[in-house]
Formats: C-alpha cells, structure tokens, sequence
C-alpha cells in the first residue's frame, strides 16, 4: 500500500481574508493630526467646489445590528467566493483521473507483453535454425548473437512490465484512499471557508459598533461646543471689565476650534467607514450605509452567562483547538504510513494542541471577566445618573427662584446630558464585551 496523496484544492490566497478596524485609530488621534485632516478635507472640498466637481450623490441605507450577520453571509463577495470554492472541492472527481492513468499504464503493459511474446518467438525460431547449422562457425556465432539480443530485448520487456504493474498497483490503492481523502480535504476547507467567514462577519460588527461609538462621539463634541458658546460670550464680558485675561478668551477659542476639527475629522472617518461597511455587505461602491443603534444586553443574557459550560462550549467551537488538533491527527497518520521516522513531529503536535487548550482557556476567562467589570461600570452610570438628575432638579428649582443663574442653570443641564451619554457608552462597552464572548463560545476569539 503506498501513503495516502495530499490533495491541495484550496489556494492559500483565497483564505487571506483583510479586514479594517479604523475605530482604534480614533482613540490615538491628537487634536493637531485632527485639525490637520480636517484642513486637508477643507481644500479638497473647496478645489472641487471651484472647479466645478461635486462629490457623487450615493444611495443611503440603513441596517440594524442583528440583520447584519445574516445580509452578511448572503451577500458578502468575499464569502461567497469561498462558498464556490467549497462546492468545487466538493464536486471534484478523484477518481476518474487515477482510473484513467490505470488503463494508460495497462495498455502499455498489454504493447510491452505483445512484444515481449514477438522476441520470445524470434528467439525461438532463432534457436531452431541453429540447432540446423553444423560447421559453419560464423552463422553459428551469428544466430546465438541474434538469439542474445531477442533474449535481452525480451527481458527488457518483461522487466517494464513489472515496473507498470507496481504503478499499477499504487494507483488502485489510491484510488482507494481518494474518497477518504477529499472527504477529509472537504472537511478542512469548509473549516477554513467557516472561520473565514466569522472572520468577516466580525469585522463588520467591529465597524457598526465603531460607527455607533463615533456618532455619541459627535453628539459629545456638539454638547462641548455648545457650552463654550454659552460661556464665550461670559468671558469675553468679563474680559471687557477686567475679571479674565485674553488669555481665558483665546484659549476657549482655541478649545472651540479644536472641537470642531476634531468633529469635521469623525465626520469623515463615519462616512468612510459607513462606505466600508457597505461594501462589506455586499453593496456597490455608490452605495453607503447607516447604523441604527447597538442594542441592550439583558439581564436574562447576563444571568444565562455560565463560566464552566460556555467554556467547554468554546473550546469545542474553537478554530484554533481545531487547527491544532487536525495538525495532530495528521502527525499521527505521518507517522504510522512511516511518511516520517522519528515521534518529533507528533509530540510537538501535541505541544501545540495543549497550548492552545491553554491559552483558550485564559483568554475565554478574560472575557468572562470583562463582561462582569463592564456591567459594574453600567451600574456605576446609572447610579451617576441618578446623582445628576437630583442635583439638575435643585438646579431647575433655583433657576426658577433666581438664586442662580441661566448659565449655572444650562450648565448642571449639560452634567445631566453627560451622565446621560456615559450611559449609552457603558451600554456600548457591555455590549461589545458580551459580544466578543459569544463570539468566543462559537469558537472565534
């Protein structure tokens, strides 16, 4: 029995899936980088608009957090490719092409044979006439040469006849073991074109979070600005009578103009990102998309969350486990088809194999973990929430006596509306993590 033949029905290239994150390129930004971009956005727009050239108007849709994995998987190019690379594997006839060569080989062997025969009886015939030849030493000398030579010719044939049968034989044990081995090059691909395709699913979910996170970020910087109008025109007041320096007015302009920079820059980076995402979903390029908003962890989600379960479901799941795992199902059919000599290969499969068990195991407990901290950081929102709506009614209430005014008033408005969005953060922050989590329990982290 000859080892059984490696299939490679999948090029390496397809499985190299890119994905952008650009949120984590926000949090990095300084204010000079933002005003840079937002200058650079600003003379674009302006030799356009002098030009003649305006930006093409693009179709707009809108989709929710949960229709996104699903508008994913269908449409996605990139999946879709996959998929037809899967059903190509599938449908790959193993067989035909080894039986093909079998009967190459048994059609030469069936020439070599008749040929073999054709100098066997040369030879014979060659004998016959020598045994008639007496006294004649140059015939005789000359038949038995003959005769050598059919011989050797003959051998020669039956030699390559063998050769063709050991082929022979090696291919009907391949052809044995094709089945067996595109089932299992059929298996592989689909776990890769699986993983692949979390893999892409995932990063659009990266990007709508992203997205809902740049939006309360502009909703932020729109409360900012607002309260330095409001207390722009103070200083400068106060400026005029003596009760602050140039200083205070300049450096509130300054925070203003940065603001606002800083607003032009997520704007931009909202719509690329929202061109990304639309793109990921399948749409043309004329084509952007809208994220409503990311949804509520409940507590029924949070109190279904079992640490010892979800993590043998995660480890049952997991791409990596698997891919370590295949790797030493594979050491270990190396080494009994004698592919290799030596253990080394299967006890360093074995290695990885537990590594991987292991750093899946401390990883799903960070996870586990980070889900608890980032509900305590919810609770803690909610209790400042409630801080800030008592002190923002004893605010409305002096307000309404004139014990205070209209700008302490609008500003104990603005800490209400800042506790407010530290919520929706928190909520993003819970979201995301017991996302990540589920994620870890279908076996992608």
């Amino acid at each position: 029995m000859m080892g059984k033949k490696a299939i490679a029905m999948l090029a390496a290239g397809a499985m190299a899936v890119g994905l952008t994150t650009p949120a984590g390129a926000i949090a990095g930004m300084d204010a000079g980088l933002a005003l840079t971009l937002g200058g650079a956005q600003a003379v674009i727009d302006t030799s356009m608009s002098e030009s003649g050239m305006t930006p093409p108007l693009q179709d707009s849709k809108s989709i929710g957090f949960y229709g996104l994995e699903k508008t994913v998987r269908a449409n996605n190019q990139t999946i879709q490719s996959l998929q037809k690379t899967l059903a190509s594997v599938g449908s790959t006839d193993v067989v035909g092409p080894i039986e093909d060569q079998i009967w190459n080989y048994e059609m030469q062997n069936s020439n070599l044979e008749a040929q073999k025969n054709s100098y066997e009886k040369a030879a014979q015939n060659l004998r016959n006439q020598l045994n008639q030849v007496s006294g004649n030493a140059d015939l005789e000398a000359s038949l038995k040469a003959q005769i050598e030579q059919m011989n050797t010719l003959a051998n020669n044939a039956a030699a390559n006849i063998q050769k063709n049968q050991a082929v022979i034989n090696g291919l009907e044990d391949s052809k044995d073991d094709a089945p067996a081995d595109l089932a299992d090059t059929y298996a592989t691909t689909e776990k890769q074109v699986e993983n692949s395709a979390n893999q892409i699913v995932m990063g659009a979910q990266t990007q709508y979070i992203s997205l809902c996170t740049m939006q309360d970020n502009i909703e932020a910087l729109d409360r900012t600005i607002a309260a330095i109008d409001r207390q722009l025109p103070v200083v400068e007041k106060q400026y005029e009578i003596g009760m602050a320096t140039a200083l205070d007015v300049e450096n509130l302009k300054n925070q203003r103009a940065a603001a606002v920079s800083s607003k032009l820059t997520l704007e931009n980076q909202i719509a690329s990102i929202e061109n990304s995402l639309s793109l990921t979903l399948g749409n043309d390029a004329g084509t952007t998309v809208h994220v409503q908003k990311v949804p509520e962890v409940t507590d029924r989600q949070l109190r279904e969350m079992n640490y010892e379960k979800d993590l043998e479901e995660a480890k049952t799941n997991s791409y990596t486990i698997w891919q370590k795992r295949d790797a030493l199902r594979k050491a270990s059919n190396d080494y009994e088809d004698d592919v290799t000599s030596t253990l080394d290969a299967y006890n360093a499969a074995k290695i990885d194999l537990a590594a991987a068990q292991e750093q899946v195991e401390n990883d799903f407990r960070k996870l586990f973990n980070d889900v608890s901290e980032k509900k305590r950081l919810l609770d803690k929102a909610e209790s400042d929430l409630e801080l800030a709506e008592s002190n923002y009614k004893v605010a409305e209430t002096k307000y309404e006596k004139g014990m205070i005014s209209k700008l302490e008033y609008e500003n104990a408005q603005d800490t209400l509306e800042t506790a407010k969005a530290a919520i929706t953060t928190a909520q993003t922050d819970l979201f995301t993590a017991y996302n990540t989590y589920d994620w870890a329990k279908r076996g992608v982290m």
